[in-house]
């Protein structure tokens, strides 16, 4: 789905829920955009979807009001119909939570300024018939503070697929009159410089929405899904039609297994467009993107070879806007990596055949001296055995994104001094592994990862890649 898509659904279904009744105004486009930090365009052909389909009216100085007169009965089967087809899905989500958001919420809101503190604490006073657009803001406060989109772009997705319409149900809003907001605490420990009591409410937090999920499921949806299942979707990419970066993901996921390839050249692109069913067009803008990048070089009259990670840092063209992005979704992949991996890698281990794979895997790669892959290896483990669903997609696009950081792949001097720091990680986490030791394994894989999320952007900074520098990163461990 585009953005204008989930727009688009999040207002129609407060509208067929009743939180929008007949002749109702709704926001006011700007408000919208503004809330959820999404274009003007966006909203409007959002709203001009809502207008072909029939649910508002829409006038130059009037703004937009709701133009479909629902029955309470209508309204009653509409809010089945949307959450029961969600259920499985939500329920899941849920689940991920704690692994994939405790810390960084946590440690977003440890980083708040006073300033963003004092906005935030405002928000929590303007009237609850808004709160679906102030827990939009509220996103945007609290984890804006680690200057990454990429994970901005996952928790308003996440936020908008339950809580969002949850929250926008008539009913829920008037619970929500009546009880506390935990914000406002969370707010007063971060004033005080209470870490430990900010982490103990953040967890109390995410436990009490999963608790009311269950509650709201067990006590008001009682409908069977009326067709297939909606699963949660996470989009990698602002604009999904740009087809090209998937398929050169799909070429540089084969570059790493050593397929693709010719005796390191490529087919020709009529090749690779019917093997990946794709437009010959496509390929050459993903091609052109891959030589920019660094990965590959197109010699008149030969072919196009792809480059080893010693050539493709001196071909790489940091100056180039779309370049520069996609080095920053790799650092924007790995800060959130790094700062999930622990919890993540905690879950896995109660399956014997995940510690069993990640044994062999790390006994390969010292074998055969790969010791730079220990990260790849270890995280490639996550989506495989993750226990939720979200989990295991999420992380599958996350190793994606660090298909990008291709060039920046011998940006450690080769030496003796950088494997010796590889092969220590890879022989503590054995030792881990043989010990069943999963929080010590957590906290050696998440040292790895940071050291690496630190070296990355120092190094990006380096090369001219100036966003790089305004990642908030955790201070080393002494």
């Amino acid at each position: 789905m585009e953005l204008h898509q989930i727009i688009y659904g999040l207002l129609a279904a407060q509208i067929e829920f009743g939180t929008y009744r007949y002749k109702d105004p709704l926001p006011k486009m700007e408000e919208v955009s503004r809330w959820f930090s999404v274009s003007l365009g966006t909203v409007k052909t959002a709203y001009g979807q809502l207008k072909e389909n029939g649910y508002i009216t829409s006038a130059r100085k009037a703004g937009a009001s709701v133009a479909v007169r629902f029955q309470d009965e209508e309204l009653e089967r509409n809010i089945q119909t949307y959450f029961s087809l969600r259920k499985n899905a939500v329920m899941d989500l849920f689940g991920a939570y704690a692994p994939l958001f405790s810390y960084i919420q946590w440690y977003s809101l440890k980083n708040a300024g006073p300033g963003q503190l004092d906005e935030l604490e405002r928000l929590c006073e303007r009237p609850r018939t808004l709160r679906p657009y102030v827990l939009a803001q509220h996103i945007r406060l609290i984890y804006g503070s680690l200057h990454n989109d990429l994970l901005l772009r996952l928790v308003w997705q996440a936020y908008l697929f339950f809580q969002a319409p949850f929250s926008s149900l008539p009913s829920n809003l008037a619970a929500f009159e009546d009880s506390d907001d935990p914000l406002l605490d969370m707010i007063g420990l971060c004033r005080r410089g209470d870490w430990d009591g900010l982490w103990k409410t953040v967890i109390c937090c995410q436990d009490r929405i999963a608790s009311a999920a269950r509650c709201f499921y067990a006590n008001r949806i009682a409908a069977e899904p009326p067709g297939e299942p909606i699963s949660f979707c996470w989009n990698l990419y602002q604009n999904p039609s740009q087809r090209c970066y998937s398929v050169a993901i799909n070429l540089l996921k084969g570059f790493r297994l050593g397929i693709f390839t010719r005796e390191n050249f490529l087919p020709a692109p009529v090749e690779i467009a019917e093997h990946m069913h794709v437009s010959t067009i496509t390929v050459r803008r993903t091609l052109a993107l891959l030589n920019q990048l660094g990965v590959i070089q197109s010699i008149n009259g030969v072919g196009t070879k792809v480059l080893n990670t010693e050539e493709s840092i001196k071909y790489c063209d940091f100056t180039q806007p779309a370049i520069q992005k996609r080095l920053l979704d790799f650092v924007q992949s790995l800060q959130i990596l790094a700062m999930t991996c622990g919890a993540c890698a905690r879950s896995v281990l109660t399956d014997a055949n995940a510690a069993g794979l990640w044994k062999e895997r790390l006994a390969y790669i010292k074998e055969n001296n790969q010791y730079e892959s220990v990260i790849f290896a270890s995280l490639e483990i996550i989506p495989l055995y993750a226990p939720n669903q979200v989990v295991r997609e999420i992380y599958e696009k996350l190793l994606q994104f660090l298909l990008w950081g291709y060039p920046l792949r011998s940006m450690h001097v080769s030496g003796e001094e950088i494997n010796s720091y590889y092969l220590s990680h890879i022989e503590s986490l054995q030792e881990c592994l043989e010990r069943g030791d999963g929080d010590s394994l957590a906290a050696e894989l998440e040292n790895l990862l940071f050291y690496e999320l630190r070296f990355a952007a120092a190094r990006l900074t380096e090369l001219g890649v100036n966003k790089a520098q305004s990642f908030l990163l955790p201070e080393p461990e002494a």
